[in-house]
């Protein structure tokens, strides 16, 4: 009876949850939003889930899961030129990135010690790889485009790239695996060395349906690095100021609490994204960056009607948004372009699964 006893009880013992560490990249808010259907899935799994994050991302993590804790591990904030070229700014700071990269691998191991992580998810931060955990990296810039001017430095930025990712256990490509795709030549994976895989597209939405009810005539998404954000902010409201419409500006600033309202135009730091979802008609104009996280939630939503304004000189975005006009019929224009008189196009309906099914087999696989 104690042999049975003893027996039962150690069948009744439940495995310790895998404790996973997911950690965004914090140029923008975009790196932090498309890991929320991450870590959602993460916790449904019965996952141990901590999010490294700082600033303004922090934030927005913490207001979508606050009863999961967070440790912050500082990373590099690139520095992007109000004027001149971002090309050769990008290069100017590749020293910086390289001592940053070593300091938050250094900060991770520390990390590991002490709270004995198991798994390692980084969205696009070079530091998080390590040989004391299972390790993925997020990423859909496998090739990183250098513009019209660089386009000659592609083939070397590819080599630096794949060096780095290679450090990980496994490469996660957001994105499906039809043709077209979201990301273009951006994500083509076939030179790299370690298990490369397709999860599906990453959004912080779950539902294809939009608002029944037209609230804006135009809403301004508004993120990214300063200075350029603030410029943007500063071109539409302009722009709203000279329309007769109702118009909703979101500043893409969580940390920031004040709220305007200024005749038919409502601006607000951010917004939770029930409430983003709440409010984006089929009619409503979206002006957006083309960041490749916005475009994953417009593919989530079906959201056909869409003003892309690239970040000046951020070579990802001006792809995409080339891209996306000849793929999918969306209009863009540059930062110092009128916005346009007429009607905007919408464009085609974009190619979103949910659910997710790639995500999740991804997850259940990674954590075994």
């Amino acid at each position: 009876m104690a042999i049975c006893s003893v027996l039962s009880y150690f069948c009744s013992m439940k495995p310790n949850p895998p404790k996973v560490l997911v950690a965004p990249l914090e140029w923008g808010l975009g790196h932090a939003t498309r890991c929320i259907p991450i870590i959602r899935e993460l916790v449904s799994l019965g996952a141990e889930v901590t999010i490294c994050a700082n600033g303004a991302c922090k934030i927005l993590l913490g207001n979508e899961f606050p009863a999961l804790k967070t440790i912050e591990i500082p990373g590099f904030y690139i520095q992007y030129p109000e004027n001149g070229s971002m090309a050769l700014s990008m290069l100017s700071q590749v020293p910086t990135l390289l001592s940053a990269i070593r300091i938050e691998h250094r900060l991770l191991q520390e990390a590991i010690l002490k709270n004995g992580f198991t798994h390692i998810i980084s969205d696009n931060r070079y530091g998080m790889y390590t040989n004391s955990a299972k390790t993925a990296f997020i990423t859909h810039q496998v090739h990183i485009k250098g513009g019209k001017k660089f386009k000659f430095m592609e083939s070397l930025i590819f080599r630096i790239n794949k060096k780095l990712i290679e450090r990980f256990d496994e490469l996660w490509i957001p994105d499906v695996t039809t043709t077209p795709n979201l990301s273009g030549t951006l994500s083509e994976a076939t030179r790299i060395n370690i298990p490369a895989q397709h999860i599906g597209v990453l959004s912080r939405f779950s539902s294809t349906s939009l608002e029944s009810e037209k609230k804006y005539d135009f809403i301004a998404l508004l993120s990214g690095p300063e200075p350029q954000r603030s410029l943007l902010e500063t071109k539409v409201r302009k722009y709203f100021m000279g329309l007769n419409k109702k118009c909703l500006i979101i500043q893409g600033l969580p940390s920031k609490n004040e709220k305007e309202k200024i005749n038919d135009i409502e601006i607000v730091p951010s917004i939770k994204t029930e409430e983003l979802a709440a409010i984006l008609h089929p009619d409503t104009l979206l002006i957006s960056r083309p960041g490749y996280s916005t475009i994953m939630d417009m593919a989530t939503l079906g959201h056909r009607k869409i003003l892309f304004v690239p970040t000046p000189g951020q070579t990802e975005q001006e792809y995409l948004a080339d891209y996306f006009k000849r793929i999918y019929k969306y209009r863009y224009i540059g930062q110092k372009e009128n916005f346009p008189e007429e009607p905007v196009m919408d464009g085609d309906l974009l190619p979103a699964t949910i659910p997710n099914e790639l995500l999740t087999q991804s997850l259940k696989k990674f954590l075994a």
